[in-house]
């Protein structure tokens, strides 16, 4: 006895649809991903810009006080 195959447009319809659907979703959640991946990354970088200018800011200040203690003992 052979198998018939029965072919409904209507079920191959809502199958092409639901797989389209599924193929959309999964590109955005990849992308969705990727991207707050790489935003992470970012603010990574950018926190440790921030923490170098802070070094550099309060070796600033350091220098610009010992200045001022240099000119306090010269008499100026």
């Amino acid at each position: 006895m052979e198998k018939m195959k029965y072919y409904d447009k209507e079920i191959y319809e809502k199958d092409k649809k639901i797989k389209t659907f599924f193929v959309i979703l999964i590109t955005f959640l990849i992308g969705l991903y990727v991207g707050l991946a790489i935003h992470y990354l970012e603010l990574q970088e950018k926190d440790v810009k921030i923490r170098e200018q802070y070094v550099e800011i309060d070796s600033l200040k350091e220098t610009i006080h010992q200045y001022e203690l240099e000119d306090l003992q010269d008499g100026r």
